[in-house]
């Protein structure tokens, strides 16, 4: 039954029978048939004065008499002579004091008294019925309402905790938690699929051999490690290893992401971690892997929202079963993050992730082995150099070097070729890298040619400086992340690898960071520069706040370090909530200013580079605009030639 049928079975009866009846919610009004009589038998009215009723009364010519409501009048019914059509009424203006003196004279005579209740119009009798009748139906709606809404949160609840309901996944659907544990797997990935660092996988290759022979190392007195933290930047293979691990160990396998364990209800991830591990050692050997364990394993009290008790019941469960009273042998954690510094000190203690694996971003060996693993099903011409293009995508990870690999052949596809050459693999980079490159370039000369100048400013500061650098291309092809061009170079590889970076070669880079700027200010003076060099601003006083306040590289403030610019601090707040003042102004004015002197002097340097330079400036454009793009050695060959012929 809805609410529509109750409306129709009980209220609508109601207000049908209190509108037919009303004389069963309220009184008739004898002064109203009175009154209705007098006027509609056009009755005669005579106005007496108070003797005159006494007098009427005493000699018997009245045979009734009505008080008014209000005792401010009496009319008086006098009784009916023979012969006189009309029965007279008199009405006496009276005082409510003398009433008593009125009834006393009408029982001494027997004449009938009546006091006359108040008097309702026809209308406004209906208005109070109908007030009566809907103030009962407002409450009678509003106790059906809570009815409902109660009847139909029940009903809601148990539709949810039913399984296959066809309906969306509720967060407050909390009963069958046994659902959401993940099923034991068998991973079929072996070691021999990690093409990475050699270091990285003779250790994954020692925790196998402890799951293995568990009995030789307890004879010798070494404990099995219990938990195994995979740490890296994303894309890394830390998934990858943690599966070839089961797999070489021939252990099941159960991964799960941290972010399931946290729920809206306090103990509810709690009771899914005991859960997990009630599972996995009812299947030993087994490997339980969670992935980005800092959603759940943040350091405890942290941030300004202390409603966190979830969070929080969830990691201290977490550490009880790793090393608490219950009987772990038989599985190992392996967890895996990028953000280890955030982790709470008691989950990285001995005992419970006993051994930290860093796995980085793989150096230019290690993604030449990528590559070669990524590029076993495709054909490749043989203009393709893959060290070459292993030499290219230094700070690729390995995930992102297979999705080169895939660009590549999409590229091949796209001609209608199964075999992929080094044009398809430079397009493919270029669009990771960059962007995707507009195929349709509305842009006019005038444009074109002040970014080809932009461009260049940046690309000749960087063959300059080629001790450090590398150019790479320049291009003036725009892109749809907005770039109307851009210029690729990154420092040798054997900088890259040792990670010594000089203070002169941040101060070179911050050289090339301002020569497009530079080259502008000097082709079209100071007040025509353009929003080109916007970002360029952006990424020099970056550089160079880093330089001064991380890297100490200033010159008054040489042993400074101002630990609001490092990127890995405050990994709890916000920028505005972290920074606190713990330097004095003079101190905060002395690094600002060092930062303003250190960009401006590479800018000044910048523009007196190029100005020496202008007419090979100007012969590198002409190339630029008719190419759209130059590789660095084309850009090598043409400055070459240029010192040949003068």
């Amino acid at each position: 039954m809805n609410i529509f049928h109750i409306f129709s079975f009980i209220v609508l009866p109601a207000y049908t029978w209190a509108y037919q009846f009303p004389g069963r919610m309220t009184k008739m009004s004898l002064n109203e048939n009175t009154v209705r009589q007098i006027v509609q038998k056009n009755y005669l009215i005579t106005k007496y004065n108070y003797n005159t009723l006494l007098d009427k009364i005493n000699t018997g010519e009245i045979d009734s008499v009505y008080f008014l409501p209000k005792l401010d009048n009496v009319i008086a019914e006098q009784k009916e002579k023979s012969g006189e059509l009309y029965k007279d009424y008199s009405i006496t203006r009276i005082t409510p004091v003398v009433t008593e003196n009125i009834v006393a004279e009408t029982t001494k005579k027997h004449v009938e008294t009546v006091f006359l209740q108040e008097s309702i119009s026809d209308f406004n009798q209906y208005q109070k019925y109908a007030g009566d009748l809907f103030g009962v139906a407002n409450n009678l709606f509003i106790g059906l309402f809570i009815f409902s809404l109660i009847a139909n949160s029940i009903r809601f609840f148990q539709q949810q905790q039913m399984p296959n309901n066809g309906g969306l996944n509720n967060i407050f659907a909390t009963k069958n938690i046994n659902k959401d544990i993940p099923t034991i797997q068998k991973a079929n990935i072996s070691l021999n699929s990690f093409a990475g660092s050699a270091e990285i996988f003779q250790e994954c290759t020692e925790v196998v051999s402890y799951l293995k022979n568990s009995t030789l190392y307890k004879n010798a007195g070494a404990e099995i490690p219990k938990g195994i933290l995979l740490e890296g930047p994303p894309g890394t293979g830390k998934t990858l290893l943690a599966k070839a691990i089961a797999s070489e160990a021939g252990a099941n396998f159960i991964s799960i992401t941290a972010s399931e364990f946290v729920e809206v209800f306090v103990g509810v991830g709690a009771s899914k971690i005991r859960k997990l591990f009630e599972n996995a050692r009812n299947n030993k050997p087994c490997i339980i892997f969670i992935d980005e364990i800092d959603a759940v394993g943040r350091q405890r009290g942290a941030g300004i929202n202390m409603a966190n008790d979830e969070r929080e019941q969830t990691l201290n469960q977490l550490l009880a079963e790793m090393d608490g009273f219950g009987d772990n042998e038989g599985i190992l954690v392996i967890a895996a993050t990028n953000r280890k510094d955030v982790l709470d000190s008691a989950l990285l203690r001995p005992g419970r992730f006993d051994r930290l694996i860093t796995v980085p971003l793989p150096d230019r060996d290690s993604r030449r082995q990528i590559l070669r693993v990524h590029s076993k099903n495709k054909v490749f011409s043989k203009d393709v150099n893959l060290d070459l293009v292993a030499e290219l995508t230094t700070g690729f990870s390995g995930a992102q070097l297979k999705n080169l690999m895939n660009e590549a052949a999409i590229y091949a596809a796209r001609k209608g070729n199964t075999i992929i050459d080094e044009i398809d693999i430079m397009n493919a980079l270029d669009k990771l890298i960059i962007g995707l490159i507009k195929n349709n370039d509305t842009r006019d000369d005038v444009a074109k040619r002040r970014i080809a100048i932009h461009e260049v400013g940046h690309a000749f500061l960087a063959y300059t400086f080629n001790d450090y650098f590398d150019l790479k291309k320049v291009s003036i092809e725009s892109t749809y992340n907005g770039a109307g061009g851009y210029t690729v170079f990154n420092e040798y590889q054997n900088i890259t690898d040792s990670g010594l970076y000089t203070k002169d070669l941040l101060y070179k880079r911050l050289v090339i960071t301002m020569g497009g700027k530079a080259a502008e200010r000097i082709f079209y003076g100071e007040e025509y520069v353009s929003l080109g060099a916007n970002q360029d601003l952006k990424q020099a006083n970056s550089l160079a706040r880093r330089m001064i306040g991380n890297f100490g590289m200033g010159t008054r403030l040489e042993t400074f370090y101002n630990e609001n610019i490092d990127n890995d601090a405050n990994p709890f707040l916000g920028r505005s909530f972290g920074s606190s003042e713990k330097y004095s102004e003079s101190t905060k004015e002395m690094f600002d200013k060092e930062a303003l002197l250190m960009i401006d002097g590479a800018y000044m340097e910048a523009k007196q580079i190029l100005q020496q330079n202008i007419d090979m400036l100007h012969i590198v454009i002409d190339f630029l605009l008719n190419d759209k793009y130059l590789s660095g050695q084309e850009f090598r060959n043409i400055i070459e030639a240029k010192e040949i012929f003068d």
